[in-house]
């Protein structure tokens, strides 16, 4: 899936001009040969950096995605064994870091933006803002959909377990 977002955002850099200007703002094309300090040639640096930015920001974004997929194997796994209910909730509570990885993948994100910041200050905001944005929604997402009803429903199963079956 990494890889595959990764080349749709390499597609989409290559053939859209908008697109392409999240990364670089709006350099021209140089067309022929230009002089050494010329615009043209700063253009064509421009979009170097604006190059690398959206590589940094697909790989970022992909470890997201990854991280997010683990969570996920994690907390199915968690659900499909066959430990007691105490176990499966100790299982959980240890699963933890799982749904903080995103986080942390953003917080990467925002620290590689700063070193990108000295060439590229737009893009490197993208990368920061984006990057924190995405692992946050992904950590949430994995917390409200995942863990707490699997927990919520351990902790009932604990409950009834413990009552004898009662409700």
């Amino acid at each position: 899936i990494g890889v595959a977002f990764t080349i749709a955002m390499a597609y989409l850099f290559n053939h859209s001009s908008a697109f392409r200007s999240l990364f670089s703002g709006d350099a021209g094309e140089a067309v022929g040969e230009v002089a050494q300090n010329s615009p043209a040639s700063m253009a064509a640096r421009t979009r170097m950096a604006a190059w690398i930015s959206m590589l940094i920001f697909s790989v970022i974004t992909a470890l997201q995605l990854l991280a997010f997929g683990v969570g996920a194997v994690v907390v199915n796994g968690i659900k499909h064994t066959t430990d007691s209910v105490a176990v499966k909730i100790k299982q959980l509570d240890n699963a933890n870091i799982f749904f903080d990885v995103p986080l942390y993948v953003g917080l990467f994100g925002t620290v590689s933006a700063f070193l990108v910041m000295t060439f590229s200050p737009q893009s490197s905001r993208l990368i920061a803002y984006s990057s924190t944005l995405i692992g946050i929604i992904f950590s949430l997402l994995l917390r409200l959909t995942m863990q707490y009803p699997l927990r919520r429903k351990l902790v009932r199963q604990d409950a009834l377990a413990d009552n004898g079956g009662k409700k």
